[in-house]
């Protein structure tokens, strides 16, 4: 099952938890039962016509990745969102 690690503001919508395990082929459908276990963080990623949000990158095997991307069972994905400010 492929592990999701979050940083930043993501976290505090999935009970401060900094990594979760979830069902999924693709980023695309490994956000969505992200999305399913912990509605809060419904839209935080992905907008809602399903694109990738701007101020968000996703990672896997240390590339950024697009949500149509394949994952393995055994890959880590890590969903990081930018700071800003100034």
């Amino acid at each position: 099952m492929p592990r999701v690690v979050l940083t930043g503001s993501i976290c505090q919508h999935v009970g401060g938890m900094s990594a979760v395990d979830v069902e999924g082929s693709t980023v695309r459908a490994a956000v969505a039962a992200l999305e399913a276990a912990y509605p809060g963080l419904r839209g935080w990623i992905a907008d809602e016509r399903g694109v990738l949000r701007r101020h968000v990158k996703v990672f896997l095997r240390q590339e950024t990745v697009a949500l149509d991307a394949a994952i393995g069972p055994d890959d880590e994905l890590h969903i990081v969102a930018a700071i800003s400010g100034g």
